[in-house]
């Protein structure tokens, strides 16, 4: 029996994506963004503002004077850095919770997240990809229909190893045929409830390239690349395994050699150990801080 009907009911309960981080989603499809309307939609979010400032005094921006605004920290790191930080601000409120069907950790949906936003990140740039300022934040959220799905996962999981095993198919096209839908489906929708750009949405939904439609735009092959290099370096490769048949065809796509990998992989490696403190990772008061601890 399809669980669809059930899932799709458990959305109404969802806490809405907060407007702060909604309204710089909308930003990223403008081509040039003041500085006053960032902080004009900062402002009013007493727990978002304090995480920028937060942030921008951080050591992962190595900022020589202390910041004390929001006017200020926007001037110093100017628009995409702050519409980062922004949207990961407001994505800690969905993220920081169990995912039991797919981490036994509990930041473990989080910090794989992060991986990958930042994988997409140093892809783009050194891919110098035309949409680099929306790489990040669709790492950053490629993977929300697992913050729902999960508690479904969880109940079923026996039944999704049973199909994975016996017929040797990825988890998540066991998660559909035992649930009725999978967390990338499941994503796409949360995204339509919340008014994600169009963009974003389609990424969500085919991050996993299971539809020709995916290899047709290069934002969901960068995404998809990201999250197999994250795994690859051993970042929170959960209860749902490693499964990526379209590979070689993406790195073919992007004209990408393994020498090349290697270079990103390494520069990941550094950029990491910094962004678990930015991320709120690794606990103390100079990251983003969780909003369910």
């Amino acid at each position: 029996m399809s669980l669809v009907p059930q899932v799709l009911k458990s959305l109404k309960t969802l806490p809405p994506f907060p407007l702060v981080a909604q309204r710089a989603l909308l930003l990223l499809n403008q081509s040039e963004v003041s500085i006053q309307e960032l902080v004009d939609i900062v402002k009013f979010d007493p727990a978002i503002t304090a995480n920028v400032l937060r942030i921008s005094n951080s050591a992962f921006f190595g900022l020589r004077r202390e910041i004390h605004s929001l006017h200020q920290a926007l001037l110093l790191l100017g628009t995409q850095e702050l519409l980062k930080i922004i949207i990961a601000s407001g994505a800690t409120r969905l993220f920081c919770r169990a995912t039991p069907g797919y981490f036994t950790d509990r930041l473990g949906l989080w910090r794989h997240s992060v991986s990958v936003a930042l994988m997409a990140d140093l892809l783009a740039r050194n891919l110098t990809f035309p949409e680099h300022a929306h790489s990040f934040t669709a790492g950053l959220l490629h993977d929300i229909g697992k913050v729902v799905l999960s508690l479904y996962v969880d109940q079923k999981f026996s039944e999704i190893m049973q199909v994975v095993d016996g017929r040797g198919v990825s988890f998540q096209a066991a998660e559909k045929e035992v649930l009725g839908i999978d967390h990338a489906q499941l994503g796409g929708e949360m995204a339509r409830l919340w008014d994600f750009p169009d963009r974003l949405r389609l990424v969500i939904n085919l991050h996993h390239l299971d539809s020709p439609e995916a290899f047709a735009d290069d934002l969901v092959l960068l995404i998809y690349l990201a999250d197999l290099l994250a795994l690859m370096f051993g970042q929170d490769l959960g209860l749902d395994g490693l499964a990526y048949d379209g590979y070689p065809e993406v790195l073919r796509h992007f004209h990408l050699r393994e020498r090349d990998l290697e270079k990103i992989l390494l520069s990941f490696g550094s950029a990491w150990q910094e962004a678990q403190v930015f991320f709120g990772l690794m606990g103390g008061e100079n990251g983003l801080q969780c909003a369910n601890r």
